[in-house]
């Protein structure tokens, strides 16, 4: 039986109870008194929901209401630490805190700061793994992904917000073998239900420095790695142009075959240009050739992944941040703004006792 994937159209603030409701129900989703679950939205961005940057919590509360019709059982809301800001400071920032406040047996859990233990594994990058205890004790997982544009990889939905499960602050060592890395977390911590919320979607230089789009939908199925191929579809991307599905299509992970009723709805989001995108790809091919070989080449690989958002500065007028991404200029003020009152933000958090 091939697995489903649904894509709700016509989803706004106002009806999103009712289309988590439905989708879980088409999913047959059951939870008892004994399980623990996890949900991992993407939260590694500066920018808000409604700027299409992550993940909007009133999709999780939707989440929440609907385990809390069958059982009061303990829920963990998880991130980990990432280059601007940490997990709890995103929990504050994003408005995810009053979940806590308002649910009984809710957390939110910052996977950097939460007991570790160290798993052997055989992995297609990863031999060992220091891992979240709370990720270890999960025993349904779900995955709240963003609907947005990648400039290295494409798109950044359900498989790259599996990235977000290693709990190392600076995960930049990592972005060469992005493929591998996110296809070991796939195989150690697969998704029960994967749901991609494009309420507020992002084109252009996603991740972080794209327009907002509305579009919106919420895509969500039981297999990671066919939902995000029909998000790629949905944005005018095809799926095996994606590094990370065409990698999991190579090495056998996903037929890349699903069942879809009626027409996927086509947005055609803007994307970099394709010289620059071929550039940083070719920047982390020599880095990860590399790797165990020749420390020159590795330098050499920033310096070309650097020349590729150049080419974004001479075509599209942005700001090149070194190995971090592209900031438009009419938001980079708002950047340098928003990592200035980062210590008033963990001031404030002390202050409260988190």
């Amino acid at each position: 039986m091939l697995p489903i994937v649904i894509v709700s159209e016509n989803v706004s603030k106002n009806n999103i109870d009712s289309t988590i409701s439905e989708i879980l129900d088409t999913f047959r989703f059951s939870v008892t008194e004994n399980d623990y679950i996890v949900i991992k939205p993407n939260l590694c961005d500066f920018r808000s929901p409604e700027q299409g940057g992550t993940t909007d919590p009133l999709v999780i509360e939707a989440l929440i209401k609907y385990v809390r019709k069958q059982t009061s059982c303990l829920i963990a809301i998880v991130e980990s630490d990432h280059f601007l800001a940490t997990a709890d400071e995103e929990f504050e920032r994003m408005g995810y805190e009053y979940l806590r406040n308002q649910f009984e047996n809710v957390e939110l859990i910052n996977l950097s700061t939460d007991t570790k233990h160290r798993l052997e594994i055989n992995g297609y990058y990863f031999k060992e793994l220091t891992v979240s205890e709370t990720l270890l004790k999960m025993t349904k997982y779900i995955n709240v992904a963003k609907l947005k544009t990648h400039t290295q990889h494409r798109i950044t939905c359900v498989l790259k917000n599996q990235f977000g499960l290693i709990a190392r602050r600076s995960k930049k060592r990592y972005h060469p073998f992005l493929n591998e890395v996110i296809l070991d977390l796939l195989n150690l911590f697969p998704p029960n239900i994967s749901i991609v919320e494009g309420i507020t979607s992002m084109e252009g230089s996603g991740p972080s420095d794209g327009d907002r789009l509305e579009t919106n939908l919420i895509i969500s199925g039981t297999e990671p790695i066919v939902t995000d191929c029909v998000a790629a579809r949905i944005m005018g991307i095809k799926p095996r142009s994606v590094p990370a599905i065409r990698a999991a299509k190579k090495l056998g992970l996903s037929k890349l075959e699903y069942e879809f009723e009626g027409t996927i709805p086509k947005h055609h989001f803007k994307q970099i240009p394709w010289y620059s995108f071929f550039v940083r790809r070719w920047g982390f091919s020599i880095h990860k050739r590399a790797s165990n070989r020749f420390e020159r080449k590795k330098g050499r690989a920033e310096f070309l992944s650097d020349v590729a958002a150049g080419f974004i500065v001479l075509k599209q007028g942005k700001y090149s941040t070194l190995q971090s991404g592209l900031i438009d200029r009419a938001i980079f003020w708002r950047v340098v703004k928003g990592m200035l009152k980062r210590p008033f933000v963990r001031f404030k958090m002390k202050i409260k006792g988190f």
